[in-house]
């Protein structure tokens, strides 16, 4: 349903109030008692479950999961717009700024002729704006799941157009040797060490982004079609 840009802002003023009038004297015990560190947990929660159902494809489940991480990512704003740290203003400022930033090539004069070019400047860009002292690998998060932190992790290693990362039939050939050696222990009844299936894990996450997919989508997707398959009968 269409409605005017009026309308939008006000129903995102009618969470805030909803969320002001829980935050109340007279509003719910368990809402006022909140902090950011013990919402943390939930926005995650909620995070995943709207990952999950745009996955799925199931649409009016997209739509409410969408208003639990909206809901939830108002919450935490006005906790700490409640001790005076930040505001929504600062927050919708920030990201602003950065949107733009980070788009020259839309919002300034970078001329780019393929997402590659767009993803290699956002990287620099991102990489000059940091202030803790964090860049490269030390600003993705450890939380991340761990096929999804494997590609972000290689996609900065990755050195460039002719960085080894990217040397596909190379990749190829060291991906086929590591899975037969794997099969090798195993059919033979060797010890098989965490560091040889992580070694191959890494291996096929980097297949995957240089042919544009993510193994995290690439096994959620096998999974969705396996359980949606599954009748009690082994999967060929």
């Amino acid at each position: 349903m269409k409605i005017n840009e009026g309308d939008k802002w006000q129903k995102v003023r009618h969470i805030w109030d909803i969320i002001h009038q829980l935050r109340g004297e007279s509003g719910c015990p368990w809402d006022r008692k909140q902090t950011p560190e013990s919402l943390q947990t939930y926005l995650l929660e909620e995070s995943h479950e709207t990952a999950a159902a745009i996955r799925g494809g199931r649409h009016e489940e997209v739509c409410e999961e969408l208003g639990d991480l909206l809901f939830m990512v108002l919450f935490l704003i006005y906790l700490y717009d409640e001790t005076d740290r930040f505001g929504l203003e600062e927050v919708c400022d920030r990201i602003c700024e950065k949107m733009i930033r980070r788009h020259p090539h839309v919002f300034g004069n970078l001329s780019v002729e393929s997402t590659r070019e767009v993803g290699e400047n956002w990287e620099k860009i991102k990489a000059g704006e940091k202030k803790s002292g964090k860049s490269g690998l030390d600003s993705i998060p450890a939380s991340l799941p761990a096929l999804l932190r494997a590609h972000r992790m290689v996609s900065r290693l990755k050195g460039g157009a002719k960085g080894p990362w990217e040397d596909v039939p190379a990749r190829a050939r060291q991906l086929s040797a590591k899975s037969e050696e794997l099969a090798r222990l195993v059919e033979n009844g060797k010890e098989v060490k965490s560091e040889a299936i992580g070694d191959l894990l890494l291996e096929l996450v980097n297949v995957a982004r240089v042919k544009g997919l993510r193994a995290e989508d690439c096994l959620h997707k096998r999974l969705m079609n396996w359980n949606e398959r599954a009748d009690g009968h082994e999967d060929e």
